[in-house]
């Protein structure tokens, strides 16, 4: 006697509850990842707004040494002359970094005296210049829109970056001590 095989089919694929259960945890996994995401790349573009005011801050100390004169940087909207920005003192707006011939942290395009001969035929120059920086707020606590160093790379005054995603708290702070050094605290 001979059997014969049935063929079965064998059903692959997923059943509609099996999908519904499946759809639903992924859902619920996102709508946990989600904020967190979104909180870890607000702290990494305010570390790095952080390091960009450091760095300027560091170029204008080590040029103001190389060049043994005055170095400031100011707010700068327009990224040719120290403007206050468009909202206050917010460095957030974009800032220059220039040879400030007479220490007054504002950009003379002309009539100083850069080279010591006593003729006011001069003008600052801009060494770097840096754009705005969109969904952080930067600002100085002391409400100065400028910020420089001496000849010897000290500070013509302490102080302080508050840096904070837009409608923030302060996340991070950026200190100038009188002796010129930078240093960065996060603000709890």
């Amino acid at each position: 006697m001979t059997m014969k095989t049935i063929n079965s089919k064998k059903n692959t694929g997923f059943t509609l509850i099996e999908l519904i259960v499946t759809v639903s945890i992924a859902a619920i996994v996102t709508s946990i990842a989600v904020p967190s995401f979104s909180a870890m790349i607000k702290s990494n573009r305010v570390t790095a707004a952080t390091n960009e005011v450091v760095s300027a801050l560091i170029l204008a100390r080590s040029e103001a040494l190389k060049r043994k004169n005055s170095v400031s940087i100011c707010v700068s909207d327009n990224q040719t002359a120290c403007t206050g920005g468009s909202s206050g003192n917010f460095f957030s707006d974009g800032w220059i970094v220039f040879l400030d011939c007479n220490p007054d942290g504002s950009f003379d395009a002309a009539g100083v005296d850069c080279d010591g001969d006593g003729a006011t035929d001069d003008a600052d120059q801009i060494i770097k210049v840096h754009d705005k920086i969109s969904g952080i707020t930067i600002a100085k606590a002391d409400d100065k829109s400028w910020e420089g160093y001496n000849y010897a790379g000290r500070s013509r005054g302490t102080g302080t970056f508050n840096i904070a995603p837009e409608s923030g708290s302060t996340q991070k702070q950026v200190i100038v001590s009188l002796s010129g050094r930078v240093r960065t605290v996060k603000v709890p």
